[in-house]
């Protein structure tokens, strides 16, 4: 039976994530639509991201490169406490769970690997776009109504290949019921067929987007369906039945989604008649992966032709209209309504000019309170641009501009953080130098002002010791919430390495003040520990150290990183004394130890004469 102690503790932590809730990230580029914004960023702002206040809180190496954007779940019960988690995938086949927060939390929360992945050589693909493993490509989806991440794994399978839907649980990496399932369909081959763009969860139903590596073929541009819970295949889509290629690419973008649940992707070069075929297309699917609509460009032959994708970025979705965009390797922005795609001829377009000199891959879009409806660009050996939307036509002058011109392949991987309208950052993940198409370059992450991006707030190398991440992770966009950057890596050298890096304000201040009030309740299972919360400080929110002493022994950290003021230790054995102190912590450092808390646990004995009496 639980003691009023420990109610009046899950009383409280269920209070302070309801009041104090901190944002997750659950899926590629943000949101459905795939603008890319976090609009919930109230730490971050124009003013406090510099090289004297902002910078690297720490790094996490990892087995190999990673190719996708890191996720955060946040309010994820682990082992007695509540921790804010960053998940990263390799293309070793390994996810990882880390704590987002603690910078001495350095451990992964678990770590899972699913064997052997295929690699450059396992078949003759032709060049070095991806340079070693070929595991896990596209970025995961997170679910936490079923506290699950999905994540497709490509391994060898004998003298063979095989692709597996994973769901895992968020606490531990342990496969969740009916997980895994080995993935197929008619013309399907595990080998060939890449799962680039990110997972996309919608319609209670997972959907996986499929491309191709250097056009190693046969291969079709598949969008296959799983239900969430049980992962059964509902539906499949293939944009060539009857031909072959058109790949959904879109750089790692996942497909986007819309209020109704209609499905948008764009395809790359390969068979089109315009009636089974979809190459180089728009495509707005039904939830159940039937064709709605499509609009194909006039030139989709010449794009056929001469390799220039138009899937290179996928399609954005405008939130509060019935707007798409996209643009692909030609360097051609489309704007296209959502109600009347008009299929082929660009006259059916909205909209549509050359934007950028080069391959697009990467379009952010958001609200600016200042300057309004914007489009962020940065194109394959370009310089950033800024387009602004008005009504259902973009000004195809730019708005705003920088003068450098990146050098090669594939462009900046954009993100942008804002509280609302307000406070607007863009961030530009990008290679340094050189190209990065057939080799790791290494990276630079560079923040702007959103509403004036002619003023570079901060970038990764104007203190290269201290803020450096190593080689740019391609086509991984930065994750941005709640006070913190997270940057893929692909480690410090061309192939085999990894890492991610954490962003943050730097220490300006004193550290909070320490826990008050803390308790400890003896439960059927183990100790239950309560404190008041801490209040948060100027510059990030509050998380918690539990340090345990056994009799009159010296303390150590039982638990890192905790978010709420409770904490359940199960590690105790009758017939000991134990004491607890808390710290809390947040970005100005930790601060003094609580007060103690002791507790006794009565032997068995004891603990019945006790009840006996």
């Amino acid at each position: 039976m639980y003691t009023c102690t420990y109610v009046a503790a899950v009383a409280a932590l269920l209070v302070s994530s309801h009041l104090g809730a901190q944002v997750s990230v659950l899926t590629q580029h943000n949101d459905l639509e795939r603008t890319g914004v976090n609009a919930k960023e109230t730490v971050l702002t124009p003013a406090n991201v510099n090289t004297s206040h902002f910078g690297l809180l720490f790094k996490r190496p990892v087995d190999d490169q990673v190719y996708t954007q890191p996720l955060l779940a946040t309010g994820v019960q682990i082992n007695g406490g509540t921790h804010d988690l960053v998940y990263v995938t390799t293309v070793n086949n390994s996810v990882y769970a880390f704590d987002a927060n603690d910078p001495e939390a350095s451990t992964p929360i678990w770590h899972v690997n699913f064997g052997t992945p295929a690699g450059l050589h396992d078949a003759e693909f032709g060049c070095l776009d991806i340079n070693g493993k070929m595991g896990i490509l596209g970025t995961p989806v997170i679910d936490v109504a079923e506290h699950a991440l999905y994540v497709v794994v490509l391994t060898k399978a004998g003298d063979g290949f095989m692709q597996r839907l994973h769901a895992l649980d968020l606490a531990t990496g342990a496969d969740l019921p009916n997980s895994p399932v080995t993935i197929s369909a008619p013309g399907f081959d595990p080998l060939l067929q890449a799962q680039r763009p990110g997972l996309v969860l919608a319609n209670q139903t997972i959907y996986i987007g499929y491309s191709s590596h250097c056009d190693k073929g046969p291969y079709h541009g598949f969008l296959l369906a799983y239900d969430q819970k049980t992962l059964r295949q509902t539906a499949v889509f293939n944009a060539t039945p009857t031909g072959q290629a058109a790949s959904i690419w879109q750089s790692g973008q996942a497909p986007s989604v819309d209020a109704q649940g209609n499905i948008y992707i764009v395809t790359g070069n390969g068979s089109w008649d315009g009636e089974q075929n979809f190459s180089e297309s728009f495509l707005k699917l039904s939830p159940d992966l039937k064709v709605l609509d499509w609009f194909t460009p006039t030139n989709h032959f010449d794009l056929d032709k001469r390799d220039i994708d138009l899937n290179s970025s996928g399609a954005t979705l405008v939130p509060g209209t019935n707007l798409v965009l996209g643009g692909g390797k030609e360097g051609v922005l489309y704007l296209l309504d959502r109600g009347s795609f008009g299929h082929l001829g660009d006259e059916h377009a909205l909209q549509h000019f050359p934007a950028t000199g080069s391959h697009l891959h990467s379009l952010v879009f958001w609200n600016s309170a200042q300057r309004g409806s914007l489009l962020y660009i940065w194109g394959q050996r370009d310089r950033p641009r800024v387009y602004r939307l008005q009504g259902d036509r973009i000004d195809s002058t730019p708005v705003m501009s920088r003068p450098e011109v990146n050098d090669g392949h594939p462009g900046a991987m954009l993100s942008l953080s804002s509280n609302g309208g307000r406070d607007g950052i863009l961030w530009a993940a990008i290679h340094a130098s050189g190209d990065s198409w057939h080799e790791s370059r290494p990276g630079i992450l560079h923040a702007y002002d959103a509403n004036d991006i002619g003023h570079e707030l901060w970038n990764s190398l104007e203190n290269r010791s201290r803020d450096d991440c190593g080689n740019y992770a391609k086509m991984a966009p930065p994750t941005i919430a709640n006070g913190k950057v997270y940057l893929a890596s692909f480690g410090t050298k061309n192939i085999g390495t990894g890492q991610f890096c954490v962003y943050g304000l730097l220490p300006d201040g004193a550290p909070p003040a320490r826990p008050l009030k803390v308790s400890a309740a003896k439960q059927p299972s183990g100790v239950a520990l309560s404190w008041d919360a801490a209040a948060a400080g100027s510059i990030g929110h509050v998380t918690y150290r539990v340090s345990k002493a056994e009799g009159n022994g010296a303390f150590r950290n039982i638990a890192l990183g905790l978010t709420m003021p409770a904490y359940f230790d199960n590690s105790v054995s009758t017939g000991h004394s134990y004491r607890y102190v808390v710290t809390a912590q947040d970005a100005n450092g930790v601060g003094a130890r609580s007060d103690e808390a002791a507790i006794a646990i009565p032997k068995q004995r004891e603990a019945a004469n006790h009840v006996a009496h």
